[in-house]
């Protein structure tokens, strides 16, 4: 799992209509929301706090295309409100 700082306070609502609008599926089962996307298998995010996310994936091993990440992106993006350069630079630090 990858945790994942967040701008603005995260809730379940946020999460789950980010994956619903993205992803096309969501389903809340114990506070972890869950989708498919089809060149993922499975992407799983539990709110660790008020301002933090803990995202895992299941891809299909070579199957990395640039539409899943680029849909991935575009979810954390909504999610956390950092894109993928700032969210690259905190990690560096």
């Amino acid at each position: 799992m990858r945790a994942y700082r967040c701008k603005k306070e995260v809730d379940g609502t946020l999460v789950n209509k980010a994956m619903q609008d993205i992803f096309g599926n969501s389903k809340e089962k114990n506070g972890k929301f869950e989708a498919s996307f089809p060149p993922l298998v499975r992407i799983s995010v539990v709110l660790t706090g008020k301002k933090e996310i803990s995202v895992e994936t299941e891809s299909r091993g070579e199957d990395n295309s640039a539409e899943a990440i680029k849909a991935y992106n575009k979810f954390l993006f909504e999610v956390t409100g950092y894109t993928a350069k700032e969210r690259k630079k905190m990690a560096m630090k």
